[in-house]
């Protein structure tokens, strides 16, 4: 296998540290743009216009989540038809996400143009009680608007690119974005003085670049994705819907939650320091929080195309690393954040009250972040192991029902400091009804890791019908030729086929021990599980090496003498599916 940085590591971990990074780092991209804004906002303009930035922020929000919720019904269902070899599955749900968005947009335009009044009041401000709030924050929507149709876009488009091999593309497209918004801020308050408006255009601007690096990923020849309108269907639409749901169930939650808690802040506010803390707050928790999404994203494609192919050890693998990584992140992060929050402040405003509420509200949530990492990451394991009522039950105690008690418990006692602190009492709440969640479905202690991750009984077979084996080196090769044929006539499979299993482990593992080093790594792998049910034998090949494809390859040499001992295998095999995810290569066989 190629490790990244080191030797012999891990498929899976190789496979989860590039996505989740990527997704990390391409999330706070995004967030640091945000947070630029705020910043540069708040240093030019001021922090008033600052406070009509943070109040919108919520409502917005509420607009993108449904795309948002189909953007991950996608992620689910291609990655589901990705595991069983169903291109033209996945290619439907992509292009009817694509549909969808753009219907989206077009909706979200119309009622920016048409109801902002509608829009404020739900933020608690009226043209009769905050008049020059209100006029910001029409002029920033204005500013804003452009960019809406490309931010949805770009949502959608987003997971399907990083799961198609385009991680590279996505991240030099996140940095693109973060330049053009930074250079165009900077142009607004030192060159076209554009005030409120020219933040909000900035950032439109921003997004149609991103959206314009992004779209030519789907020209390449090598991308397996492709618009493609014959094979949607009304069955489709609705599994999409089902598996967007408990996104679209968070994010509602999540919005009303933090329209609640602004309403709340400003009702027991002595000052306008009171909102800029719990706008730099809230700014920063997102930036933290693209560790969580990051993580979280990733974790819910690999989990959802381990789980279609019945991959229990896999799957476990993935579950355990995924939660150590996530502990550790969050922890690093939590650390540095609550000792630099001092400076984290200053850099918004040099004002003594908003200093000294900000780094309140800042070491906070700090401590928050360790806790809604780890129980994000778990949410987004049970999506992908459809377990969406459970996920949507958590749903409601995270993002609404225990933030909002806690706020109005703490706003009661200790006023705005209360409303931000409540931010890591409501966090430590949910591990415990988390906790409490696993403890039921269990009616004892987890015992072993298994438990934890809430699977059916008889998920994957049992042990004694699958044989995993990795794979290194030639030698490997050989006793793992050598370990399949015996392992295939002790289930009773007859000499004939378990010969043909024996074969076809030695030709195609060989070739990637053989051919599939990339320059950079000095080193292969190869994952390798056999399974048996019901006399049908299924053979899984994955690795993280230079992509191969076997059946485009046959496809390209069909009159040459190449490729001989893989022509023989797919001829032989009743299934030949192959399919690139995460720049790994993944081949299923099936020998009826």
């Amino acid at each position: 296998m190629h490790s990244i940085g080191l030797r012999n590591r891990n498929v899976i971990p190789s496979m989860f540290i590039s996505v989740a990074i990527a997704m990390i780092f391409t999330n706070v991209m995004s967030v640091v743009a945000t947070i630029i804004d705020g910043v540069i906002t708040s240093r030019f303009l001021g922090s008033f216009h600052y406070s009509s930035i943070s109040l919108l922020s919520p409502v917005m929000s509420f607009f993108l989540l449904f795309s948002a919720s189909i953007a991950t019904g996608c992620q689910i269902v291609s990655s589901k038809a990705i595991g069983v070899g169903n291109k033209d599955e996945a290619n439907a749900a992509f292009s009817y996400s694509l549909i969808y968005a753009s219907l989206m947009a077009v909706f979200v335009l119309g009622f920016c143009w048409f109801f902002p009044t509608l829009l404020f009041r739900i933020t608690g401000v009226s043209l009769s009680s905050h008049r020059n709030l209100y006029t910001q924050m029409m002029s920033y929507l204005h500013g804003y608007m452009p960019g809406i149709p490309f931010l949805i876009l770009i949502q959608v488009m987003v997971p399907i690119i990083v799961m198609d091999g385009g991680k590279s593309r996505f991240t030099i497209s996140s940095v693109l974005f973060l330049l053009t918004d930074l250079v165009g801020d900077l142009l607004n308050v030192l060159v076209f003085e554009g005030g409120i408006f020219g933040m909000g255009f900035a950032s439109s601007v921003s997004y149609f670049v991103q959206f314009l690096v992004l779209i030519f990923h789907f020209a390449s020849k090598k991308s397996y994705f492709r618009l493609s309108f014959k094979n949607i269907r009304r069955n489709l639409v609705s599994e999409i819907g089902k598996a967007g749901n408990p996104t679209t169930i968070k994010k509602l939650f999540s919005v009303l939650r933090d329209i609640v808690i602004n309403r709340i802040n400003l009702s027991v506010a002595v000052s306008a320091a009171a909102i800029v803390a719990l706008g730099i707050q809230n700014d920063l928790n997102t930036l933290l929080l693209s560790i969580s999404i990051g993580i979280g994203n990733a974790l819910l494609s690999m989990t959802s195309i381990y789980y279609s192919a019945q991959d229990r050890v896999g799957l476990r693998k993935l579950f355990s690393f995924s939660m150590s990584f996530s502990a550790v992140i969050s922890g690093l992060a939590c650390v540095v954040v609550f000792f630099i929050a001092p400076g984290l402040a200053f850099s918004y405003t040099k004002d003594k009250e908003v200093l000294d509420l900000s780094v309140f509200s800042i070491r906070c949530m700090a401590l928050s972040i360790p806790l809604e990492t780890m129980s994000s990451s778990f949410q987004s394991y049970l999506q992908g192991v459809r377990k969406r009522k459970t996920v949507n039950g958590i749903s409601f105690f995270e993002r609404f029902f225990i933030p909002v008690l806690a706020a109005v418990f703490l706003a009661r006692i200790f006023g705005s400091k209360g409303v931000l602190a409540s931010i890591f009492l409501s966090k430590l709440f949910l591990v415990i009804v988390m906790l409490l969640i696993v403890l039921v479905r269990n009616k004892h202690i987890p015992k072993d890791i298994y438990e934890w991750m809430l699977l059916p009984d008889d998920f994957g077979g049992s042990e004694d019908n699958n044989l995993y084996i990795r794979i290194k080196t030639m030698d490997d090769v050989v006793k793992a030729r050598d370990d399949s044929e015996q392992f295939c006539v002790k289930h009773g499979i007859e000499d004939k086929r378990a010969l043909y299993c024996a074969l076809f482990i030695e030709e195609m593992a060989g070739n990637v021990v053989l051919h599939g080093k990339r320059k950079r790594f000095n080193s292969v792998c190869c994952d390798f599980r056999l399974f048996i049910n019901e006399n049908k034998i299924s053979i899984t090949l994955r690795d993280y090496c230079r992509q191969f494809d076997p059946s485009r390859y046959i496809e390209q040499n069909q009159n040459e003498e190449k490729g001989l001992g893989i022509k023989l295998v797919k001829s032989l095999s009743s299934e030949f599916r192959y399919f690139s995810a995460f720049n790994s290569n993944n081949l299923i066989i099936v020998i009826d």
